[in-house]
């Protein structure tokens, strides 16, 4: 049998006709177009975002995950720069023990106490520009231009000492503003490599020596009055204070994070917020500054003595070539303290370490007495001397870098689950010919290739 409805206008079936262009009123009304309940009869803005499935299944609301904590790289391991400054302080005491033993030859007869003394206040200064090369190098940011500023305070001590050295330190200060600018905008706004703009900011200060000289006899400053120098031991403690204090504090988590962040920002590998903006700004102008007080403190404190005529020892007087002659003891002295090249890390103790054991090291050579029939023999190997102890920085450096980085987390094997009720993708069936394994096809007989 074959059901045939009845037509709409039929009234043959008898009942009440259900008028189906009537609106329900039973049932409750429904929303506009949209994700939720409508309010004063506009439709709700469309969420494109899905509902999770199943979510009733896991017995209780979707709630939006919470945001991912930043990843942070891990910290390089500071254990094996601690075990190479405990190298570092028996060479020392070795170094200082051959000083004692030449002192005689190296202090020219003089009252040792005096003579310590004097030569102790010569080393203060270095430890300063030691210090402030090490805190550009762990900025990320190796200004090279550091030696040059200590050179141009002490070129024009007229100016930056003056009548009155507080305000000559006031102007050391804003020579160092005008450095640290400069390395900014080259680094920040032209982009251009740390290390470049180094070099051009060594080149202006190098020009503006004569310029500064000119001015100063223009302005009519041509008197300097130093203080009286104190005692030798106690600037080189401070000095030396002031290096392990700042190697205390690069070791603050915090500040390596921040150190890592200048880096990155600077090789154009991280962003570059204003937090990394400001720390490039503060570390170098810090640095510079240091630099400064290096050529600050011989010039004041060496024009009080009449008879001075050097105010750092050795072949390490500032003189026209002092740029040349200084940077690598400064630059040996950094690496062998520990510092990284690449700013993965800093010494606590090993710039001043190193500083005393680099300058006992060159008393002692350029004390030595060499054969009658070459007296020219350990003057002649100098500069042996410098590449050996650079090459021996480098490698220190390096060695520290590797055996340094932190330990990579073994890495678990990713393992899949598969849903339950999961279709199976289908396969179809292949023969052995073109089986990817090669392998026996649907009648069991072996790969062609198999049968050779």
């Amino acid at each position: 049998m074959t059901y045939i409805p009845p037509e709409r206008g039929d009234d043959s079936g008898g009942g009440d006709r259900l008028d189906q262009t009537q609106k329900l009123t039973g049932a409750p009304a429904l929303p506009s177009v949209g994700n939720g309940v409508d309010e004063g009869g506009q439709a709700s803005p469309f969420d494109p975002a899905p509902a999770a499935p199943f979510a009733a299944d896991r017995g209780g609301p979707e709630f939006p995950a919470p945001p991912a904590e930043e990843s942070r790289p891990p910290r390089d391991r500071i254990v094996f720069q601690l075990v190479w400054e405990a190298i570092l302080v028996l060479l020392t005491a070795n170094a200082l023990f051959l000083v004692y033993q030449q002192r005689d030859e190296i202090f020219g007869g003089a009252s040792p106490m005096d003579a310590a003394s004097s030569e102790l206040r010569s080393l203060a200064p270095l430890l300063l520009l030691v210090t402030a090369l090490g805190l550009s190098l762990r900025l990320g940011a190796v200004n090279l231009s550091i030696p040059a500023v200590a050179y141009l305070v002490l070129a024009v001590p007229s100016l930056f000492v003056g009548d009155d050295p507080w305000i000559g330190l006031g102007m050391t200060a804003a020579a160092a503003a005008a450095v640290t600018v400069l390395f900014v905008l080259l680094v920040l706004v032209l982009r251009l490599p740390a290390w470049m703009a180094g070099l051009a900011c060594l080149f202006t200060v190098g020009a503006s020596v004569q310029v500064l000289q000119w001015l100063s006899a223009e302005l009519g400053f041509d008197s300097v009055s130093g203080w009286s120098a104190p005692d030798g031991l106690w600037l080189l403690g401070g000095t030396a204070a002031v290096s392990v204090a700042g190697g205390l504090l690069g070791l603050l988590p915090g500040v390596r994070d921040r150190f890592s962040r200048v880096k990155g920002a600077v090789e154009g590998t991280e962003r570059r917020d204003a937090a990394s903006v400001f720390a490039l700004i503060g570390g170098t102008f810090l640095s510079v500054l240091l630099a400064g007080i290096a050529g600050f403190l011989p010039a004041a404190f060496g024009s009080a003595e009449a008879s001075s005529q050097s105010v750092l020892v050795g072949m390490f007087t500032f003189s026209t070539s002092s740029m040349v002659a200084l940077t690598p003891f400064v630059l040996i002295a950094v690496l062998l303290g520990g510092t990284s090249l690449w700013g993965r890390r800093g010494g606590i103790a090993g710039s001043a370490l190193a500083t005393v054991t680099l300058w006992a090291v060159i008393q002692v050579w350029g004390n030595l007495v060499p054969p009658a029939s070459d007296p020219d023999l350990f003057s002649r190997w100098t500069g042996a001397l410098y590449a050996a102890m650079l090459l021996a920085g480098l490698v220190v450096s390096f060695g520290l870098d590797r055996l340094g980085r932190p330990k990579e987390k073994p890495t678990e094997p990713e393992t899949t689950t598969e849903m339950p009720g999961e279709p199976v993708p289908f396969r179809p069936e292949t023969s052995g010919l073109f089986a990817p394994d090669g392998g026996p096809d649907q009648n069991g007989a072996p790969h062609p290739a198999q049968r050779l």
